[in-house]
């Protein structure tokens, strides 16, 4: 067997817009929503040199993950029973960058990077439909996080849109500090939304004409919003605050929460909103970003 040590990435996801459109017998929802990837990453670390199997996690967020009960430590249970990866032992290690119960998907990116990775490495050659498999038993996000092209995601059973040409803006990404339960969000959640083909053609066919994108996504908005500020309100002042700054073009929630992403007309404008909301909330994770 050969050794193998590597260093991976595994990047932040941000939903542009999210509309919940109906909740399924299955108890999940369908839901139509755009996002993108941005450079901001979890640094996973992977060495197979080792006689036992370990996962760690350090960093700023890595508090609150169980070490004996996570989406990594699923992902190996499954894989164990193909030979060329039960054969090794591996020692991972992730630095959480990411915050966790924000919204921004850390979680299910440190999965996907991992199942691509040991896909790759160990010449699994495992078919597409098994790949999807695995993905939907251990959660919802793993699949579209399979690689960082932005994706538009509808219908009942999760169609994928992916756009291969990327509008050019940066992010700016807040996080208030707190997490939130996707599983509670969409339970709390009461608005729903027409499911509108027109929509999406339209999205398909202006997404590099940013007037009329940032447009759109002002109005499909987030529809999980209102129940989670309903569970807790920094967010909504977050929100309140940035849209009355300079240069503002669109302002919203990402996925479930915690964390919100603004978009500003300029660099110029984009540093400004970045000190004033240093200044007004000191303890806060803020960061600018580049869409990847």
């Amino acid at each position: 067997m050969k050794v193998i040590n590597a260093s991976l990435k595994a990047y932040a996801k941000v939903n542009l817009y999210l509309k919940v459109i109906k909740k399924l017998k299955n108890k999940y929802h369908e839901i139509e929503t755009l996002f993108c990837f941005c450079d901001i990453y979890d640094h996973i670390y992977i060495s197979s040199n080792t006689k036992k199997t370990k996962i760690t996690f350090s960093g700023r967020f890595s508090k609150g993950i169980n070490n004996n009960n996570n989406t990594i430590l699923k992902l190996l249970s499954i894989l164990k029973k193909y030979t060329k990866f039960s054969d090794y032992k591996f020692k991972i290690k992730i630095i959480k960058n990411i915050p966790h119960g924000s919204g921004f998907g850390g979680g299910s990116s440190d999965v996907a990077t991992l199942l691509s990775f040991f896909d790759k490495i160990l010449r699994l050659n495992l078919k597409k439909n098994t790949i999807s498999s695995i993905c939907k038993k251990i959660g919802s996000d793993v699949e579209p996080s399979l690689n960082t092209n932005i994706k538009l995601l509808y219908g009942a059973n999760n169609k994928i849109f992916e756009f291969k040409k990327k509008p050019k803006f940066n992010l700016l990404l807040i996080y208030p500090n707190y997490s939130n339960s996707t599983k509670q969000i969409y339970l709390l959640n009461k608005n729903f939304s027409d499911k509108k083909n027109s929509d999406i053609n339209f999205l398909k066919n202006n997404f590099l004409n940013l007037n009329n994108l940032f447009k759109f996504f002002n109005f499909k908005g987030n529809d999980l919003e209102q129940s989670a500020f309903k569970k807790n309100n920094k967010s909504l002042k977050v929100l309140t605050f940035i849209k009355r700054l300079k240069g503002c073009k669109v302002a919203r929630m990402t996925g479930s929460g915690s964390a919100c992403y603004a978009i500003f007309e300029n660099n110029t404008h984009l540093t400004s909103a970045i000190f004033a909301l240093k200044k007004r909330y000191k303890s806060y994770w803020i960061r600018k970003a580049k869409i990847i």
